[in-house]
């Protein structure tokens, strides 16, 4: 017969690295790649550093949104733009490549004929980063003032690029990593058109409310689960 002092005894003797640990924070990712949400949620809660948090990948800026305001959300990772836009999280850790935070972003075809000086005549396709309206602006921003007809937006890398095939757009903006990962794919190669202006990395930010919060857990982050993400090095983020 089962004695039930004995087991209460000998779950209270269990070393407190044998006993679950509760989460103590939650970390939000929405940076849309070619990588699968699952696929990105898996690589940072499986990393040591965080072991302490709770991670939530999200595929849509939509869901993403929608967990902020319903999850209790401490540290988000997001595109750069996004606290541009939004007011909720500020900047406190600065995702780099190879030492550096910026990077420029890709505008490419598929018909050389839609070259640089045809954009005003083209459609554009980009990824809904920051919502439809707020993306519209950002994508204005980034191409520095050049016209264009109208942009198409997907939610999806994987969705960026049939628009291409598919004629729904002539051009369409990708960041380097994603490009190189995603034209291997497809048989019809992509013409680069022109690079953006800089673009800084994905940042790790911290809810204002909680911003007693410093996160510097995340600066053990290992290079492999970093990435999953196109980037290798993490630092404290500066305005």
């Amino acid at each position: 017969m089962f004695d039930l002092r004995a087991g209460l005894l000998g779950l209270c003797l269990l070393p407190l690295w044998a006993l679950p640990v509760k989460a103590e924070e939650t970390l939000g990712i929405f940076y849309p790649s070619v990588k699968q949400p699952k696929d990105v949620q898996k690589a940072f809660a499986d990393d040591a550093a965080l072991k302490n948090v709770k991670v939530l990948a999200f595929g849509s800026f939509e869901d993403f949104q929608t967990a902020v305001t319903s999850e209790n959300i401490t540290f988000a990772l997001v595109p750069s733009a996004y606290i541009r836009y939004f007011d909720d999280f500020e900047g406190l850790y600065q995702l780099t490549l190879d030492g550096k935070s910026t990077f420029q972003d890709v505008v490419v075809t598929l018909d050389p004929a839609w070259n640089e000086a045809r954009l005003d005549q083209g459609i554009v396709g980009a990824i809904n980063v920051i919502g439809r309206e707020k993306t519209r602006k950002m994508v204005e921003d980034l191409l520095a003032g050049k016209s264009f007809k109208r942009l198409k937006q997907v939610s999806k890398i994987a969705d960026l690029y049939p628009l291409l095939a598919l004629g729904n757009a002539q051009y369409a903006i990708f960041s380097p990593h994603d490009l190189d990962m995603v034209k291997a794919e497809f048989a019809s190669k992509p013409i680069q058109v022109f690079r953006t202006g800089d673009v800084l990395h994905p940042l790790i930010t911290v809810r204002k409310t909680k911003k007693s919060k410093n996160g510097d857990f995340f600066l053990k982050l290992s290079p492999s689960t970093l990435k999953t993400l196109g980037v290798n090095g993490i630092k404290s983020f500066s305005k």
